[in-house]
């Protein structure tokens, strides 16, 4: 999912709802590492939002409702 429209699409929606950061971001490089961003508790809170975003897409995906 990085690098693709849907992930740079995640990043917008998440930096319209958490405002009040400064989104520095780390090199697209470092991405597949897990860092996106350069303040380790946004990036932590990131990246616990896509991996919300990931399970709800999967539940969606496959049909079935999670327990």
């Amino acid at each position: 999912m990085l690098n693709t429209q849907e992930h740079i699409d995640l990043i917008a929606m998440f930096e319209r709802e958490f405002t009040g950061h400064r989104y520095d971001k780390e090199p697209k490089a470092m991405w597949p590492k897990g860092f996106i961003y350069q303040d380790g508790q946004l990036n932590d809170l990131f990246l616990a939002y896509r991996k919300g975003y990931a399970f709800g897409r999967a539940v969606y995906l496959s049909g079935t409702v999670a327990a």
